[in-house]
Parts: C-alpha cells; structure tokens; sequence
C-alpha cells in the first residue's frame, strides 16, 4: 500500500492511512496523524497485532471524510471488521486486496474460523459498492469462488517502487527470499539441489533467507543435516534493506519454487537488481522465459534438477544477457510510477465518479 498511495499522492490525490507499527522503524511515531509523501498516516500499538482495534478506531473516525475505503487481506479481523462497520453505517465504496488470502494453502489454516468469516462478509457486507483487487487470474477466481462469479473484480499486478541498483559482483550462489512456510516448497528445491551433480561438483551454494525459526525451518534443516548438505545449503535469517538488494544483485538467480503464490514481489526486487528468476507454475511468472529473465518450470525436485543443471551450463553471455533482460522487464512492466495511472483509474470506477480526491487505505 505505500507505494500505490505514494504514487496517487503524486498524481495529485490525497490518501488517509491507519495501520500498525508493524515493521516499521523504531523512529516512527506512535498514535499520530503524521503528513508524508505518502498520504496522512497514522501508526498504532495495539496488544494484539490480530486484533488492531485503534486502527479500526482511527480508520472509523475519517470515514466521513473520504470517497472510498482500500482495504487488504480478506480474512485479518481489522480487514473484515471495517468492511462489516462500512456496509452498516457508512455506505462508502470499497477496493478489496486479498494479497493471496484466499490462495486454497492459507485457507487450509484455521480453516473453519476462515470459513466462518468469509460466511459473515457475504451476509453482512454490501456488495453493490465492492470491488475486490487481485494480481492474477488465478486470485481473480479463488474471490468469485468465495464471494460468487458475479464478485466485481480489478486485477492489477503488483506493482513496486524499484530499488536503486546495487552495483555487486555476481558470486556463486542461488537464492531463495521469502517466508519459511510448506507452501514455499522448499523442501522440493533442497532436494532438486541435492540430486545435481552438477551443483554437487561446483563451489556454488544455496542460501535461504528468511525466519526459520518455525517447524518448517526446523524440518528443512534436518533434510540438509540428513542429505550432507551443511557446506552447501546456508540458512542465513531474514535480511531487509540495502543488505537484501545486495544479496539479490550478488546472487546467480533467484528461485521461486512455491507450490501456489498469488504474485511474489520478491521476483520483481531480484530483476531490477539485474539478477534471473526460477519460478514455479504454481506463481503467475509465466513472462519469465517470454522475456528471457528465467525460467517457468514445475515445482517437482527432478524438474528443479534438470534446471539447475541447465543453468549451471549457460555461458556468461547467455547470463549477462538474461540479467540485462530481467532488468529492463522490471523496468517497463512493474514500476508504480509508471503505472500509476491503472491504480488512479481503478479507483475511479470503484467510485463511479471522475472527480475523487481521496481514499483511505487501511493496511496492516
């Protein structure tokens, strides 16, 4: 949400921000209206991250003031709680995001509380004035199959402020950026690995960044520590900022190997860093090869193998040329301030009108 409300604020539109202080630096103020080049934001500390309620609170309090209200996931209580107070007593046009919270993997989790809750917004929530937003087809269908085949749906992908380009050489590793979590696969892309030998034979490694302090990370540790992986498969934690873009530019490629993903920003933040894409069928990367920035390839550990082995074999050149293609690919199809105009449109039919000024995004 901050780069889509950034970029409307630079198209002249003002935009009303309430979320957690989730993420954010220590520096951030806590429980004011503060003015940024992102709209009027306010950051909260709430007891319960899952239950927001000074978020509802403030995003409750300007609802009068605004055209429309952006909410994202669908099934966060902050999320659909407001989308139940808006239909209620507001009446306001609403732009949903599922931000792949109706991917079938996430519903699988707490499946009946989900269920419950997607019951309740189809019976407390008006759907004449909502719009849902998905970055792919296949979101665009697991909505209408939550929310009926006559949902009102605006797909636009992710779009993304791209990072400045971090100048670092290339240094003999794959990556893989993300959360630690079954529906990554991960444990496909460690034996794919594993079974090459020609990754075997090489000094390159895989280094997996992201939390792994859960059962998963646990169990694909023990995989590593149970196939004699140690030297070759590094579990590095998570990484942010500068030091995230560096190992994304450094890397040889970057693979996505998840069994189901909505979109994968991570994919956009590896190409405009100049570095190529292993992804999945099970995300909507199917561009990759088209442009010739990577690979599109099932998920399976014998397809993973046959591809690292491949890769393994391009010649510099071949590399060079897939970087400079995921780079410009990144460039033409994935800035957000390229791409404004699809989010000011959009937000424009949700209210029916030409003239909207503002919008509030609750995000968290």
């Amino acid at each position: 949400m901050y780069w889509i409300t950034k970029a409307i604020t630079r198209l002249g539109h003002n935009a009303i921000i309430t979320t957690t202080d989730r993420g954010q630096p220590e520096t951030t103020p806590v429980g004011k209206w503060i003015d940024t080049n992102y709209g009027r934001a306010i950051y909260t500390q709430d007891l319960i991250h899952y239950l927001p309620l000074k978020v509802l609170g403030y995003a409750k309090s300007r609802l009068n003031e605004v055209d429309l209200l952006h909410l994202v996931m669908i099934t966060y209580p902050a999320s659909w709680m407001m989308a139940i107070i808006n239909s209620l007593f507001y009446d306001k046009p609403m732009l949903w995001s599922s931000r792949g919270d109706l991917d079938p993997p996430m519903l699988l989790r707490s499946r009946k509380k989900k269920r419950f809750v997607i019951w309740l917004i189809n019976q407390l929530v008006k759907k004449d004035k909502l719009y849902f937003h998905a970055t792919c087809d296949e979101e665009s269908t697991y909505i209408r199959n939550n929310f009926g085949k006559d949902s009102k749906v605006i797909q636009i992908p992710n779009y993304m402020e791209l990072p400045d380009r971090a100048h670092v050489p290339k240094e003999h590793y794959f990556l893989y950026v993300g959360r630690i979590d079954p529906k990554k696969a991960i444990e496909n892309l460690i034996e794919g690995l594993g079974n090459s030998a020609a990754f075997l034979a090489s000094d390159f490694v895989l280094k997996i960044v992201g939390d792994y302090d859960n059962n998963y990370g646990h169990r694909l540790v023990a995989q590593v520590k149970a196939a004699e992986l140690e030297d070759k498969v590094q579990f590095i934690g998570h990484r942010a900022g500068r030091e995230k873009e560096e190992l994304l530019a450094a890397a040889w490629f970057l693979i996505m190997p998840s069994h189901t993903e909505n979109f994968g920003i991570v994919v956009i933040e590896a190409l405009a860093q100049g570095t190529p894409v292993i992804a999945s069928t099970g995300t909507p990367w199917s561009i990759l090869p088209k442009s010739g920035a990577g690979y599109w390839v099932d998920n399976d550990s014998e397809t993973l193998t046959t591809i690292i082995d491949e890769v393994l074999a391009l010649k510099p050149e071949v590399l060079e040329q897939m970087s400079r293609n995921g780079l410009q690919l990144a460039t033409d199809n994935f800035d957000i301030h390229a791409k404004a105009g699809e989010w000011e449109a959009a937000y424009l039919k949700v209210v029916g009108e030409v003239n909207a000024e503002e919008v509030i995004a609750s995000e968290i």
